[in-house]
């Protein structure tokens, strides 16, 4: 009996040996975290700690640790996640809901933190931990109150090349309806192409729970062949953002200016609003509307009032790459202002679909596929009355680096189907875009 018992307590002690490596490894990664962070380098521990999450989110060391990390990095969002890990695992982890709280405080979820730190407060703690959840608690209100603000600010450049810059149907020649056969006078053209874009936003709180906030951007986009296809696009909003616990509403002012060849081509102006409700730190609902009005300076027959409506879901994924997808659907029609031209009116519909995976702490995959059917109102001149469908496809890529730099190449198809062949393209842009943030 003695010959088969130990081989079997060898193989047991091996087992046992080979976990306790595992579980030194692992301290051996959270005590160089702890360092880090202790140091000052707290970005340095969240970085090292996000590179070896898909091996071991789900521990609740690690998750804690992990979770801390996040907040003093500067990405709350995350941190949510992974001390909801914890408190999965361990309701009663006083210390990783204090976290929890302080993460949902960051990210402006004001009701969520305030809840969480009363549960908080209700376990065990030193007088001093105490304090300072009053202190967060505290700084609920006084901080909306007192009118908390940020503001940021980017600069972002690239280069690229466009196939199809005015976006034009290939053909030189089309035929109209009766036989009739005219020139295009600018078919599809490709050129390199370069873009500068600058921008920023801002929020200022008024008084409980209700802030003023703005945003907006200025685009120039140069195709060095065929300049007269060159672009500019200014545009902004303005307006008033309301939080009721996860509840967010929003109402504002929006503008946008569009200009090819250095001169104005459409101009809106409009008013849009949108209900938000997070459910969890994973999953967010959207519902918008907008209406605006479209004038164009040199083709006034073309303005039409625009009134659009959808909704839109965010899930993010407790999964490996910590993928985070999303799906909006929406409607609208867009009323032309003469009744003699029918055809600058029409109906639509779409879907956009989209997904982002984080491969590591820097390294991010983003794709969205769109689909757009529209109706058009009346015929053209050619007696055709439009119907479209189209579909854009985008993959990109994002490489951060240190102080606020990231790298990003993207690539981008279009296709425009269409019953008349002048409104029918293809179109394929590749870019890579360099972005500062301050």
């Amino acid at each position: 009996m003695q010959l088969y018992t130990t081989p079997i307590k060898l193989f047991f002690c091996a087992l046992m040996l080979s976990m306790s490596a595992v579980v030194i490894a692992d301290q051996a990664l959270l005590d160089k975290a702890s360092a880090l962070r202790a140091s000052g380098q707290v970005k340095q521990a969240y970085q090292l700690l996000l590179g070896q999450a898909d091996k071991y989110a789900g521990d609740p060391a690690f998750d804690y640790q992990l979770g801390i990390a996040a907040i003093d990095a500067g990405v709350p969002l995350q941190a949510v996640f992974a001390l909801e890990r914890v408190l999965d695992s361990n309701p009663d982890n006083a210390a990783a809901r204090a976290e929890l709280a302080k993460a949902y405080y960051l990210i402006g979820e004001n009701q969520a933190a305030r809840a969480e730190f009363d549960k908080a407060k209700q376990a065990e703690m030193p007088d001093a931990a105490r304090a300072l959840i009053d202190s967060y608690v505290s700084s609920i209100d006084e901080r909306i109150l007192g009118g908390k603000q940020r503001t940021s600010i980017y600069a972002e450049a690239g280069i690229g090349f466009d196939s199809n810059v005015n976006s034009a149907t290939a053909s030189s020649q089309i035929t109209a309806p009766g036989g009739l056969v005219f020139n295009v006078n600018k078919p599809e053209t490709d050129s390199p192409v370069a873009r500068v874009e600058g921008g920023g936003s801002f929020s200022r709180a008024l008084k409980d729970n209700l802030n003023w906030y703005g945003n907006g951007k200025l685009e120039f986009y140069q195709a060095s062949d065929a300049s007269e296809f060159s672009t500019r696009n200014a545009e902004g909003s303005l307006g008033l953002h309301f939080l009721q616990g996860r509840e967010q509403y929003r109402v504002a002012l929006v503008a946008q200016n569009f200009a090819v060849d250095s001169k104005t081509s459409r101009n809106l102006f409009g008013l849009n609003g949108q209900w938000q409700h997070t459910f969890d730190a994973r999953n967010m609902l959207s519902v918008f509307a907008q209406y605006a009005t479209l004038k164009y300076p040199d083709a006034s027959t073309l303005d039409a009032d625009q009134l659009s409506s959808g909704v839109s879901w965010i899930h993010a994924m407790a999964a490996q790459y910590q993928p985070v997808i999303y799906l909006t659907g929406y409607l609208g029609t867009e009323d032309e202002k003469s009744s003699t031209a029918t055809f600058a009116g029409r109906d639509y519909f779409g879907v956009r679909a989209g997904a982002q995976l984080r491969t590591s702490s820097r390294l991010s995959w983003n794709g969205v596929l769109a689909y757009q059917s529209s109706d058009y109102h009346g015929p053209d001149i050619f007696n055709i009355t439009h119907q479209d469908d189209y579909i854009n496809l985008q993959l990109a890529a994002n490489y951060t680096f240190p102080k606020d730099w990231s790298l990003k190449p993207e690539i981008s198809y279009t296709k425009n189907d269409s019953n008349a062949d002048l409104s029918s393209y293809t179109r394929t842009r590749a870019m890579v875009n360099l972005r500062k943030e301050f």
